[in-house]
């Protein structure tokens, strides 16, 4: 997958870019502004945002998620906070807790991904909230006839 990783702290951003790059993914960023990313979305259309929910310059993550909608760019948010806005299920197909170890983080791309190509073959992991009707509506954008 082409994956668009968006996270304010540089080290916890280099690390999940090089856990998914050897997974084989390819990974844009890690960006820390959500103005930045919004741009590298709309011009190279990944297949997946991961983006964390405290972002730096005014605009946080839920924000960014809503911009990404108009891209068809479907988006996963990260977050260490216990407490997550309401309409999150509105903006985004999900939820990562962190922390997370890479294994955690390659399982739920691969969730994500199954969930999308319309599949399931195993229960997602349990630091991952999946909100389906988000993921039935970019699973039928993945199928749409182009």
């Amino acid at each position: 997958m082409r994956l668009l990783v968006v996270e304010d702290d540089p080290m916890i951003g280099s690390a999940m870019r090089a856990v998914l790059e050897q997974a084989g993914h390819a990974v844009l960023g890690p960006v820390r502004h959500a103005a930045k990313a919004a741009r590298i979305a709309e011009r190279d259309r990944p297949n997946l945002a991961l983006v964390d929910l405290a972002l730096p310059g005014g605009e946080n993550g839920l924000g960014l998620a809503r911009r990404l909608d108009e891209f068809a760019v479907p988006c996963l948010l990260v977050t260490g906070y216990d407490v997550v806005p309401e309409d999150a299920g509105r903006a985004t197909i999900g939820i990562l807790r962190k922390p997370f170890a890479p294994d955690v983080l390659l399982a739920s791309i691969g969730a994500i991904g199954e969930a999308l190509a319309g599949i399931t073959t195993a229960p997602p992991p349990q630091q991952l909230r999946l909100f389906s009707a988000r993921l039935a509506r970019f699973a039928q954008l993945w199928h749409a006839p182009t």
